[in-house]
């Protein structure tokens, strides 16, 4: 860089002065999308779908800045083409674009796998749920079975370890016990039933969800890769049209 900044600053007439400027403008574009991207990845948590989507939604949200970067180093070398430094740079740059052309291309199933993944984390939490109701739904109806009048089963009631949904009604306590252990064990029964129900059935592809994303990361990872696609290939065919 310093033999850079030398070549250009010897060179008489206000293009390499230009060709300067362009070429820091370049360098502190790229700085600000390193550290803002870098700053998105920490911390590092890669086996979390919605880390992915952070990092993806960083990049699409400042990838025009390398773009705009390139777009600059670019001027700087047509305004300053006696620069072998400085078309070296260009060259090099411009094979990282179609590079960076790639990656962006990527970002669109990237996408998708994260979604896939978040959704399903969702769902998993809630089987989860289920699966813990189901275990409450065991523990009460044990305790309602073995329970013999109504004072016993507020007593067995009170000694499970699971939140209590409040005192009898009145109303309850005025049936005759075996007809309310009868009434308990029936509303168990049917709620064991819809969660057992709700745990079988298999859970559908999320196509809404999916598509929602892809519509999202489509557009922009779309523009970004054939921004960078367009300089880094259109450099490369100025280049060899000047042999």
């Amino acid at each position: 860089m310093l033999n850079l900044l030398q070549e250009l600053k010897s060179r008489p007439g206000d293009r390499p002065e230009l060709a300067l400027r362009l070429w820091f403008g370049s360098l502190a574009l790229l700085v600000v999308f390193a550290a803002t991207v870098f700053n998105a990845a920490l911390p590092l948590q890669v086996v979390d779908p919605r880390w992915l989507q952070g990092l993806i939604q960083a990049l699409l949200s400042w990838g025009f800045l390398p773009l705009i970067a390139l777009v600059l180093l670019q001027l700087a070398a047509v305004l300053n083409p006696e620069s072998s430094r400085l078309r070296r740079r260009r060259d090099r740059f411009s094979r990282l674009a179609l590079v960076a052309a790639l990656g962006f291309a990527l970002l669109i199933p990237l996408q998708l796998i994260s979604t896939w993944g978040s959704l399903n984390q969702q769902a998993s939490g809630q089987n989860k749920q289920r699966l813990q109701g189901l275990a409450v739904i065991g523990q009460l109806r044990q305790a309602i079975s073995a329970a013999t009048s109504h004072q016993d089963l507020a007593s067995r009631l009170a000694a499970l370890p699971i939140p209590q949904s409040g005192s009898s009604s009145p109303a309850d306590l005025a049936l005759p016990f075996p007809q309310r252990q009868r009434n308990l064990l029936e509303g168990l029964a049917r709620s064991e039933a819809q969660l057992t129900n709700a745990a079988s059935t298999a859970a559908p592809i999320p196509w809404p969800g999916l598509i929602e994303a892809a519509l999202r990361v489509i557009p922009t990872a779309l523009a970004l890769a054939g921004g960078f696609f367009v300089l880094g290939y259109g450099s490369r065919g100025g280049r060899k049209a000047g042999r």
